[in-house]
């Protein structure tokens, strides 16, 4: 019988560490892919940045070169009439309401400028010398086209070294007519040849970015799309974890009832014999003192106090087997802890274990017969392992929804495992325990609604803990 449990329990233990071992892959495979794929996301969503980039640059080079043909070609404005009538050119962008700022210059020299804002700056070295426009913000863009014959002496990159302030209506240093002509300062001060290249320049709303809208949902939609994948594993993953503690929870329980019927069958099977032993017994010791035959006596009552432990044992059993039903009501858990001290403490043949120091504590919810068969359990561990009872500690504590009876004592540290074997039926750290008293406890500690644990306490000590509902 032993062996066989020891079997039981050592399958249980097997396929508990090869669950952990799946469990943990499993939370190592979706970690893994979390990881690969936010990666994927993040490079995706750059390359479509990229592209938004690149693609906002084309419609501004586009709707840039679209504006210059419209306004000068088809305008009948060519460039040597603008230099011989500035004044055009002016008058020309008052009619066009996409462009917020043009200018004429020849080299570093402003031959006419307009800006529908006085205060509008407009830098032409951010132009790079290979395109013909530049973003400058969401809503502007700026375009330069270059052209007639000559040389640009402006800068090495084709662009003016100056910077142009907007005048306001009626001010600047250009030629040209209407509001907010411009006035340019050259910061070299060095003279402009007349044969530089003549160059016009426009300031747009522009581009047009609903052409780059879908890039721009591809840019997000990566990150929206890991993120929702994320949370689904995470899911699936807590999914699955609360699966397999249901699985062993299920097969723990399992174990548990085959053990219970095993269990409250032999009990009944041992206790009919059981009392007919202890009656011959009883009636043996009768005969042998009235034969005055002491050896005789004392052996036939070592068979008297035998059959006691064997029925106390198979209380224990039918104990667990078919456990009490608790009635859960409001009680104060100081008074039942003091009651049950003072009726465990009679049995002690010296010394007692002190109650804890009073204090107000709130009502719980509980089963006051249950709490006591609790108690006397972990007061019979704790004193079986101090032998002296004032090394045994209680202590009731409240948090916010629990109020928590602790048991210390100076049993020396366990594993984490053992911890946790010693609630299984028939495992025991004592040499003469059963190993039914603590799962009988936890049963009636989650009959109550609360919940019943060991661990390791310093210094060199162990907790027993039962926790126990507040009232509402």
């Amino acid at each position: 019988m032993p062996e066989q449990n020891d079997e039981k329990n050592s399958a249980i233990a097997t396929a508990g560490v090869i669950g952990r071992f799946d469990r943990f892959a499993v939370s190592a495979l979706i970690f893994v892919l979390v990881i690969a794929s936010g990666i994927l996301a993040l490079l995706m969503s750059r390359w479509n940045r990229d592209q938004l980039a690149v693609l906002l640059q084309w419609a501004a080079e586009k709707e840039g070169r679209a504006l210059y043909t419209r306004v000068i070609h088809e305008g009948g404005l060519s460039p040597m009439l603008l230099m011989q009538q500035p004044e055009l050119f002016s008058e020309s962008m008052l009619e066009e309401s996409d462009i917020l700022a043009a200018g004429i210059m020849q080299g570093g020299r402003m031959i006419a400028s307009f800006s529908r804002q006085p205060d509008l700056q407009v830098d032409l070295s951010l132009l790079p010398p290979d395109r013909e426009a530049v973003i400058l913000d969401d809503n502007t863009a700026l375009y330069r086209r270059l052209s007639g014959p000559g040389r640009n002496a402006v800068s090495s990159t084709g662009l003016q070294t100056g910077r142009r302030h907007g005048g306001g209506p009626g001010s600047g240093g250009g030629r040209g007519m209407g509001p907010g002509r411009q006035r340019f300062e050259a910061e070299s001060g060095a003279p402009v040849a007349d044969s530089e290249r003549l160059s016009i320049y426009l300031v747009f709303y522009g581009p047009d970015r609903t052409i780059v809208q879908p890039l721009i949902l591809q840019m997000y939609l990566w990150p929206g799309v890991w993120l929702v994948f994320s949370l689904l594993w995470l899911v699936i993953s807590l999914m699955q974890s609360r699966t397999a503690r249901l699985k062993v929870m299920l097969q723990k329980e399992s174990h548990l009832s085959d053990i219970g019927r095993m269990s409250a069958r032999l009990a009944h099977e041992i206790k009919n014999p059981l009392g007919a032993i202890r009656g011959m017994a009883q009636l043996l010791q009768k005969k042998c003192r009235d034969g005055h035959e002491p050896e005789k006596v004392e052996m036939a009552t070592t068979i008297e106090q035998e059959t006691f432990r064997l029925e106390e044992l198979t209380r224990s059993i039918l104990d667990f087997a078919r456990p009490q039903e608790c009635r859960v009501l409001p009680l104060n858990l100081t008074a039942v802890v003091e009651d049950t001290l003072r009726i465990f403490n009679q049995q002690l043949s010296e010394g007692s274990i002190v109650a804890p120091s009073d204090q107000t504590v709130p009502e719980c919810l509980g089963d006051d017969n249950a709490i006591r068969q609790i108690l006397l359990n972990l007061l019979k561990n704790a004193l079986d392992a101090a032998e002296n009872p004032a090394a045994v500690r209680l202590e009731i504590t409240v948090d916010s929804e629990t109020v928590i009876l602790r048991v210390y004592n100076p049993a020396g540290y366990m594993s984490e495992q053992m911890l946790e074997d010693v609630f299984t039926p028939f495992v025991s750290t004592k040499v003469k325990g059963y190993g039914l008293g603590l799962p009988v406890s936890r049963r009636l500690a989650e009959q109550m609604g609360g919940s019943l644990r060991l661990a390791n306490a310093a210094p060199g000590g162990i907790m027993a803990e039962l926790k126990l509902r507040k009232t509402a």
